[in-house]
């Protein structure tokens, strides 16, 4: 598994993006080039996605768990995906802080680990790639959250 770490402001306060974050249905709808979104329960959900690595489009259904959720503060996501030779497991958690200008602070860390075609990534390109997919759900949670505030 290879870790990657990165951060995020937000001009959202972290209750709002924590309630963004935390909802599957939410959550799903942020993911970057998101397809079909299906809500299995109030933890489980799968989503296609179609991000560009520098193998191209690459296709692939995940199935997700908000595997642990601490009110404000704290959201965790587990997931795998496949298409074809390529596939990927994740570990994702988002710790969110109130910020001095009534935004939000995010650190995040993620244990991620491919295969097949994606698994030739992990070295140079996989952290970047990761770092640009986090930053474009923090986003798209912001903006959801902003527009529901």
């Amino acid at each position: 598994m290879k870790q990657i770490e990165g951060s995020y402001r937000s001009g959202v306060g972290p209750q709002v993006l924590w309630a963004a974050l935390s909802d599957p249905e939410r959550l799903g709808e942020a993911l970057p080039d998101v397809g079909l979104v299906e809500v299995h329960d109030a933890e489980r959900f799968s989503a296609s996605v179609r991000p560009s690595t520098n193998l191209g489009v690459t296709a692939l259904a995940l199935e997700l768990r908000i595997a642990e959720r601490t009110e404000g503060e704290r959201v965790r996501i587990i997931g795998d995906g496949s298409a074809g030779e390529h596939r990927v497991s994740f570990d994702v958690e988002l710790r969110l802080a109130a910020s001095a200008d009534g935004g939000s602070d995010v650190a995040w860390s993620a244990e991620v680990q491919a295969f097949g075609g994606l698994g030739s990534l992990t070295q140079r390109v996989l952290p970047m790639l990761l770092r640009d997919q986090v930053s474009i759900v923090l986003a798209t949670a912001e903006r959801q959250a902003g527009a529901l505030a």
